[in-house]
């Protein structure tokens, strides 16, 4: 074999791996599917969060088929209502 042929052989070669780890890659990530999950915390204390905020949380939760969840969290379950901005600046929590 030429070395001519075999440099064309090895780079179709080395091209089709390439191609098939890029094909591919989607199923990989498709496969290690772990939910997003946000911590919503509301202002309002438990009684008008689940009138107002429940039901739009578990019609989201429903339509994103478990692939991103939203938990509630009432007035100063988890930070102070005051400083319910903030915490969600420094990533204390991911929605208000």
């Amino acid at each position: 074999m030429e070395r001519r042929e075999f440099i064309k052989k090895a780079g179709l070669g080395a091209a089709a791996a390439v191609a098939a780890t890029t094909i591919n890659a989607p199923f990989v990530h498709a496969a290690n599917k772990t939910p997003i999950k946000w911590r919503l915390q509301t202002y309002a204390g438990a009684s008008l969060a689940e009138h107002v905020i429940k039901p739009q949380i578990d019609a989201f939760n429903k339509a994103a088929n478990g692939e991103m969840i939203i938990e509630l969290y009432h007035a100063d379950q988890l930070v102070p209502t005051g400083e319910l901005f903030r915490a969600m600046q420094r990533g204390t929590i991911d929605a208000v």
